[in-house]
């Protein structure tokens, strides 16, 4: 029976349920043990960590084949003669930026045993299913967006040196390698508000340059960011020009996150 887990990185845990469903065939009562453990042999060693909560509490799973011997693997119940009883168990793992995308499998054993024998009765195998999505985030630092877009203001151009930004930065959540694309509304110009003349500058991103006079330019990050996310700074610099209309001047840069 396969439990699929798929993280939506809204909530803080992800939780499925299980229900052991367990018959009693005869007509007196029994008294057994239900233990469970972890298929090591089929079971990916990449699967993140993950909690099982049984009836007697948090389960520390161990390989099955010891789950017998581990008293905090089992746990006894009494079932009536004829009938049928629900053991629920509780699968729960962190949905943290630390997980890294792809497809893991982990396999449970369930198995039966009388109270004092080491005799199996009965096991069941149950697959966990995780699947973890492709998926990115951004934050800003040391950019104004309390409304609207991030923004950063150069104030006022120099014209015989140099202008560049205040420090700022993107930080990038994703659960996989990706790729930052940057495409500019004004082909990597400033335009005057109310005007048609245009001022260039440069953005840079990581210290490497970007052509924003192309449709997009961008930059593939190849390693996993971890928990903590990656930082890269920006910068902006613009060259003096004394001969330049006075005004306000601006443009739109829109930063796309792609997982790969």
């Amino acid at each position: 029976m396969p439990i699929v887990l798929a993280p939506s990185f809204e909530v803080e845990r992800v939780t499925e349920r299980i229900n052991v469903d367990i018959r009693n065939n005869g007509s007196d009562a029994c008294v057994l043990r239900l233990a469970v453990g972890r298929e090591t042999a089929t079971s990916d060693p990449r699967f993140p960590p993950f909690t099982l909560t049984g009836p007697s509490g948090v389960v520390l799973v161990g390989d099955s084949a010891g789950a017998m011997s581990n008293p905090n693997a089992s746990t006894q119940i009494t079932i009536a003669g004829g009938a049928k009883i629900s053991i629920p168990y509780e699968v729960s793992f962190g949905a943290g930026w630390d997980l890294q995308a792809g497809n893991y499998e982990q396999y449970l054993i369930f198995q039966l045993f009388e109270p004092d024998a080491p005799t199996e009765l009965a096991s069941h195998r149950t697959r966990l299913d995780l699947e973890i999505p492709a998926m990115a985030r951004i934050r800003f630092a040391g950019a104004s967006s309390a409304q609207g877009p991030a923004k950063i203001e150069m104030g006022d151009l120099s014209p015989v040196a140099p202008t560049s930004s205040p420090p700022f930065a993107i930080r990038v959540f994703s659960t996989s390698v990706y790729r930052m694309e940057f495409s500019s509304q004004n082909n990597g110009t400033l335009l005057r508000v109310g005007g048609s003349e245009r001022i260039p500058y440069h953005l840079s991103v990581d210290g490497r340059p970007l052509n924003l006079n192309a449709a997009s330019d961008g930059v593939d990050v190849t390693s996993h960011p971890g928990p903590a996310g990656s930082v890269h700074p920006l910068s902006i610099v613009i060259d003096p020009d004394p001969t330049r209309h006075a005004g306000t001047y601006n443009d739109r840069v829109t930063i796309t996150v792609t997982p790969i």
